[in-house]
């Protein structure tokens, strides 16, 4: 088991390997470790939580001057039992985004920094949607030259748990364009109408060794990816949880979570059972670097890089 790192996209993009059994896990951040205002993520982390956990946490993670964190925005590309999977789509480009500037109209290179590391987008199998949020779905489609959006991978099989998937489709029924951001609109509403994405029920098995699990609570449907190798166990947190930050007091959660108590109950479960077996963990928003394991201490968790 080995983790190395480069650079593609002439250095824009830093890509970390990890290669574990069988199995290949890349990782690249749509945008990588971008400043936010901690309380427009944990509305909790102010004060005496702020400083407590920049003195925790490796420098910069937490910046007590501007009262903000660092966040990424993680895609995985697994390689796995003869198939490439892409484990969520970020932010996209040239997306409109008002309320968040820092996705608003992008123009980055995340495509070419696939096509670079070798997974061109006809190359892509299966592209995993976690849930439903603007910042998992943003590449699942692409702009033609008409300006119409198509899928990003034309040959991939999209999948989504079933239960987010019907919850966003009816709430857009009655709200419209405005959903999410404009997301639902313009990254799942092609897909649906050209039936290209599937939700399928929890648990569900992707290919060998790769399968879908619920985690509810951030979202109503929310899955984690779990891979299994002969070596170790990874698995791809989602929006279990946002920030290291958070490791040492896991029932505090993020502003987005819709249902707080399910969504503590589940980190709480899922970051458990991590530490207790092992589990190489790749969360969605932490900047890198990104494959560690869990150590418990206390009512919280150490994260120990690989």
């Amino acid at each position: 088991m080995t983790v190395s790192q480069r650079d593609v996209a002439g250095g824009a993009y830093k890509v970390q390997t990890l290669r574990v059994g069988d199995a290949r896990v890349h990782r690249l951040s749509d945008i990588e470790t971008v400043k936010w205002p901690a309380t427009s993520l944990l509305k909790w982390l102010t004060g005496d939580q702020l400083t407590a956990a920049a003195a925790r946490l490796p420098p910069g993670m937490v910046d007590p001057e501007t009262n903000s964190i660092l966040l990424s925005f993680n895609s995985y590309v697994v390689e796995t039992a003869g198939k490439v999977v892409l484990i969520d789509a970020g932010i996209g480009n040239g997306k409109e985004r008002l309320d968040r500037p820092h996705w608003h109209r992008r123009n980055g290179l995340f495509m070419a920094a696939l096509t670079e590391m070798g997974f061109a987008p006809e190359r892509v199998d299966i592209v995993i949607n976690t849930h439903m949020h603007a910042d998992h779905v943003g590449w699942n489609t692409v702009a033609d030259d008409d300006g119409n959006w198509v899928p990003a991978f034309p040959n991939a099989r999209y999948l989504a748990p079933a239960v987010d998937l019907t919850y966003w489709s009816e709430r857009f029924a009655t709200e419209g364009d405005a959903l999410l951001h404009g997301s639902f609109a313009d990254s799942v509403v092609p897909l649906l109408k050209l039936g290209r994405l599937e939700g399928v029920a929890l648990p569900h098995e992707i290919v060998p060794g790769l399968a879908l699990e619920p985690a509810p609570g951030h979202s109503p449907g929310m899955a984690v990816v779990r891979l299994r190798t002969d070596d170790a166990e990874v698995l791809f947190l989602a929006d279990v949880i946002h920030h290291p930050a958070q490791l040492s007091d896991p029932g505090k959660g993020s502003n987005f979570c819709m249902d707080p108590a399910v969504a503590a109950a589940t980190r709480r479960r899922l970051l458990d059972e991590c530490a207790d077996a092992a589990t190489i963990v790749a969360p969605y928003h932490f900047p890198a670097p990104v494959f560690g394991r869990l150590h418990a201490v206390g009512e919280g968790f150490d994260y120990v890089p690989l």
